[in-house]
């Protein structure tokens, strides 16, 4: 009789005597129930926040900088980013290497690779969002002082990335309005010199008294569209197409658009002609004069932004960007071991229906017949 057969008999005697069988599974509860608290298992946590400008305090400084500041921050990527970006990035293998780094997981007295040590933290942390926007990190182990300690990587690897990531961000956007603001100052320069020239060649006056409110109207509508276009082309760089902002930027452009199409019919008040009745040299110094207003416009919008960069590069060399609200720490409850206790419960449920309802039900189990197979 070869061992498989042994073993079969074995089982088959086991099964088919009741005795034997309620003995067998009160031993597997006992060792169950000793295993769902032997190794104890200690579960660590904590709560982070990760910090917007607003949050800084940034936001009352713009907005003493000026309105068009606020939209102009939130185009760039200035807003407050959803909460499931941070779970990306705490979750991500950038964070989960700076861990074994900090640790020294991989090495003598640790982890053969650092895919394994991957695979174990996987297995150990977990992090999810809370309400309210907050993070939490949470590592099961059946060592307190590792349990700790792991949680401690985590919270400093997390809020180093996010800080990284941050300043990443705030230098791309001073790189960016720099070069703007360079060619909006030179913009300017070069509207003004033609300008002047123009009135110097032709002896006019200045545009707003030559001209009238007529023209300083229409120049400025189009100066408006003109910046209006710019900040659209923009926002649809970085924005979505469903973004409120986006949506109001399009509704201002529309009405821009119809106030100007109104000043391009002729007609005569008392005031005199309108715009569209000027004569020809009238309407080579309305171009000049609304490149200007435009390029002024531009400047300005570049100027708050560039403010606006400045305060925020000297919050991120300054300031954290996730604020800690609940430091590491053990849970005080007692911890179980999960499948041991799941193996438990199985084992209830299958000691209950073999002895209690199958024999209450009539049901046949067919424990009779691996007893006569077994003799």
């Amino acid at each position: 009789m070869s061992r498989w057969q042994r073993a079969r008999r074995a089982g088959a005697i086991l099964l088919a005597d009741p005795r034997r069988r309620r003995r067998a599974y009160g031993v597997l509860a006992l060792l169950l129930a000793l295993f769902c608290v032997v190794p104890r298992p200690y579960v660590a946590r904590a709560k982070i926040v990760p910090q917007d400008n607003n949050s800084l305090g940034l936001g009352s400084m713009m907005n003493a900088l000026g309105g068009q500041l606020q939209g102009f921050a939130a185009l760039l990527g200035g807003a407050k980013q959803p909460i499931d970006m941070y779970l990306a990035i705490s979750r991500g293998t950038e964070v989960t290497d700076d861990v074994i780094r900090r640790l020294k997981l991989v090495g003598p007295g640790g982890y053969g690779s650092a895919d394994r040590a991957r695979v174990a933290l996987a297995h150990k942390v977990d992090i999810h969002s809370l309400t309210g926007g907050i993070v939490e990190v949470e590592v099961r182990t059946h060592d307190a002082k590792e349990a700790e300690a792991l949680t401690r990587a985590y919270v400093r690897a997390i809020s180093d990335r996010i800080t990284w990531l941050g300043r990443d961000r705030v230098e791309r956007k001073r790189n960016v309005v720099q070069a703007r603001f360079k060619e909006a100052a030179d913009r300017v320069v070069k509207a003004e010199a033609a300008l002047n020239a123009f009135r110097r060649r032709n002896h006019l006056a200045e545009p707003e008294t030559q001209l009238g409110s007529a023209l300083s109207l229409r120049a400025g509508l189009e100066a408006q569209l003109q910046a209006k276009l710019v900040e659209l082309q923009t926002l649809r760089q970085f924005q979505g197409a469903e973004n409120p902002q986006l949506q109001a930027v399009q509704s201002d452009i529309a009405g821009l658009r119809a106030q100007i199409a109104r000043t391009t019919e002729p007609g005569v008040g008392a005031a005199g002609p309108n715009v569209a009745g000027l004569t020809e040299v009238s309407g080579e110094y309305l171009n000049l004069y609304r490149d200007y207003r435009f390029a002024q416009a531009l400047y300005e919008v570049y100027a708050r932004s560039s403010e606006e960069v400045a305060v925020e590069t000297l919050a991120s060399e300054t300031a954290s960007d996730v604020q800690v609200i609940e430091a590491p720490r053990l849970d005080a409850d007692r911890k179980y071991n999960i499948p041991a206790v799941a193996l438990l419960a199985l084992l209830i449920v299958m000691a209950l229906f073999t002895e209690v309802y199958a024999p209450a039900t009539g049901i046949d189990l067919g424990f009779q017949r691996l007893r006569d197979e077994a003799r």
